[in-house]
């Protein structure tokens, strides 16, 4: 019986021992599986919404553009696949070429002149001494950035009204205001709406810039007697060329996609004669008011293709600016 206890004792015990290593030995093989790719394992949620918010809803566009897919109607369910029909089309469409011509002149005007340049011009007059009112402006220029692109266009469409804001003040000129201005000239109301809004950003970007440039280079242009143009020119500009390469690429996106603004001011047509109408209006005009989601998600992609060309165009372009 003595003899039968030792045993059993000695064969729990060689039990445990075995149950430690075999844990021990899965314990340091997990420990060299994880080692080396802890940082990628912390990315794997963000990969994960990633797939599911951006990569799926391209994936999924790019194929609906290559199909006769619709809102309503039989399409709707069962649709089948055009090859590139859809492109065929979208380039037929007058409204289409007429948004192209409409969002590249109101990315022009009011994103690369309209924010760049003007916030470039506040960010260098907020560094200037002896000048009253830069916090009242600043301050101006901020609040218009932070309020909501629907609020903003609300706004514009009641500063902009037949007995809003700016037909009051022309009034007071004599001046009588017969049609709401977004109604009468409904591109040049997005095109300062949307500088209003945006050359907030531009200002910080190009306040941040200026910020690093050491004083002593300032001092040695006016000691080499640099006129005010000249030191901008030749040293302000060359040093601050990133920053307007950033500025330039983030405000081209932005404008390019810019909808609450534009669409609470003037509508899905963009206003009389379709003059207002950007490429999101139009997408948005095709998708919902005509149902045929299938040509604007071909919209979407011809715009994404433009949109990138441009990027690139940028950074080519930087390499012969540095050397300006």
């Amino acid at each position: 019986m003595e003899r039968g206890r030792e045993k059993t004792k000695v064969f729990d015990g060689s039990n445990t021992s075995t149950g430690r290593l075999a844990s021990s030995s899965f314990l340091d093989t997990l420990a060299s599986f994880f080692e080396g790719r802890g940082a990628f394992l912390f990315l794997v949620p963000a990969l994960i919404l990633i797939g599911i918010f951006v990569v799926f809803p391209v994936v999924w566009d790019v194929y609906v553009s290559l199909t006769n897919a619709s809102l309503v109607g039989p399409s709707a369910r069962h649709y089948s696949f055009v090859g590139f029909y859809n492109y065929v089309r979208l380039f037929r469409d007058f409204l289409f070429i007429n948004s192209l011509k409409v969002s590249f002149a109101f990315t022009v005007l009011s994103a690369l002149i309209g924010q760049a340049f003007l916030g470039l011009a506040l960010a260098m007059i907020s560094r200037m001494e002896g000048i009253r009112g830069k916090m009242i402006v600043t301050t101006i220029v901020f609040i218009a950035w932070v309020i909501p692109g629907v609020v903003s266009g609300y706004a514009w469409s009641a500063v902009t009204a037949q007995q809003g804001l700016i037909a009051s003040i022309l009034s007071l000129f004599g001046y009588k205001v017969k049609y709401a201005l977004y109604f009468t000239h409904p591109f040049w109301v997005i095109v300062i709406a949307n500088i209003w809004r945006g050359t907030a950003f531009s200002m910080i970007l190009f306040t941040a810039a200026l910020e690093g440039i050491p004083r002593y280079i300032y001092e040695a242009a006016e000691v080499d007697g640099a006129t005010p143009w000249q030191r901008f020119r030749h040293v302000i500009l060359p040093l601050i060329s990133q920053a307007i390469l950033v500025d330039f690429i983030l405000i081209t996106i932005w404008t390019f996609g810019v909808f609450a603004l534009p669409y609470m001011i003037l509508g899905p047509g963009g206003g009389r004669g379709n003059a207002g109408q950007i490429w999101t209006l139009y997408i948005y005009f095709k998708a919902i008011d005509n149902f045929d989601i299938a040509l604007a998600a071909a919209a979407s992609n011809v715009m994404f293709v433009i949109v990138l060309a441009l990027i690139i165009a940028y950074l080519w372009s930087m390499k012969h600016f540095r050397r300006w």
